[in-house]
């Protein structure tokens, strides 16, 4: 009994990695699709958007470690 649900177990975790990996894909294949201008300006917006949301986030910290 204990077996059968492992291997259950083991076969949806088996669906659930199949089904991630058709999702990352796409995007893959979209990145790909757009050039390596589109995709390295896609990256430096994301790396400029990370570097605002992280400074963002430090300000706010320190006007709330202030109070």
């Amino acid at each position: 009994m204990a077996t059968s649900n492992i291997e259950q177990a083991l076969e949806l975790a088996r669906a659930e990695a199949r089904a991630l990996s058709d999702q990352l894909r796409q995007p893959r294949a979209d990145l790909h699709r757009l050039g390596i201008a589109d995709q390295n300006r896609a990256l430096a917006c994301a790396a400029v958007s990370g570097a605002l949301g992280v400074l963002c986030g430090i300000g706010i910290g320190l006007s709330i470690r202030k109070k």
